[in-house]
């Protein structure tokens, strides 16, 4: 059954952008699973891939290693670690 439009989260790609955003700057590293556990559920599960390529095509972020979510809905489905690009540049120097 689809959601009412008055109570789809519209803001919820812009706040895991920026969030990841934030991260980047920060220089940590992180992945699918931070950003299920940091932020609310996304309205269609397949929007938090979609916020990674946006942050990667943005050039804020920067794949750093491949590994297994540990999220029990993705059934050990792959995953990606992400660092912001300064970072990165950072570990290749």
């Amino acid at each position: 059954m689809a959601t009412p439009i008055a109570l789809e989260d519209h803001s919820w790609s812009q706040d895991a952008t920026d969030l990841i955003e934030r991260w980047a700057t920060e220089g940590r590293r992180f992945n699918a699973d931070d950003l299920r556990r940091a932020m609310r559920p996304a309205p269609n599960p397949n929007m938090v891939g979609s916020v990674f390529r946006t942050a990667a095509r943005r050039r804020l972020i920067e794949k750093v290693s491949d590994n297994t979510s540990r999220t029990k809905s993705r059934n050990g489905g792959h995953q990606y670690t992400w660092v912001g690009i300064r970072e990165a540049l950072r570990l290749v120097a």
